[in-house]
């Protein structure tokens, strides 16, 4: 990794692009948490399956991870792109970002050992 590197992804589904991610790299980020010190909310959805019960969710929470273990390498910071494309059939698209700040690229590992359960929408 150095300055002016390029790294991309997509997401596509039945042949159609769905997402695109782009980030050219500038500079390392000499202290990762500076970047990553934010909790990991998340909405944990689990329908039920049986005819008649499917608007009645088993699992319907938003969370808070509590992780244990993070390791952060090789982080770098840069000018960040996005866009999800408007696909016939998908809706992906209202999703999109108002404005991209920076983009990043980086290893990361940890684990998940318990979860804060913030509203639990199914009762």
């Amino acid at each position: 990794m150095k300055p002016g590197a390029r790294f991309g992804a997509s997401v596509s589904a039945h042949g159609c692009r769905l997402a695109d991610a782009r980030v050219t790299l500038r500079q390392p980020v000499a202290d990762p948490f500076t970047v990553f010190n934010r909790p990991t909310a998340l909405v944990r959805y689990f329908p039920r399956l049986a005819k008649g019960q499917q608007d009645q969710p088993a699992v319907n929470e938003l969370t808070v991870s509590i992780t244990d273990d993070l390791k952060l390498v090789d982080l770098w910071r840069g000018e960040g792109q996005l866009s999800f494309p408007r696909v016939p059939g998908e809706e992906l698209h209202a999703l999109g970002p108002i404005k991209v700040g920076a983009g990043f690229r980086y290893g990361l590992s940890y684990s998940i050992t318990d979860l804060e359960i913030v509203k639990d929408f199914s009762t």
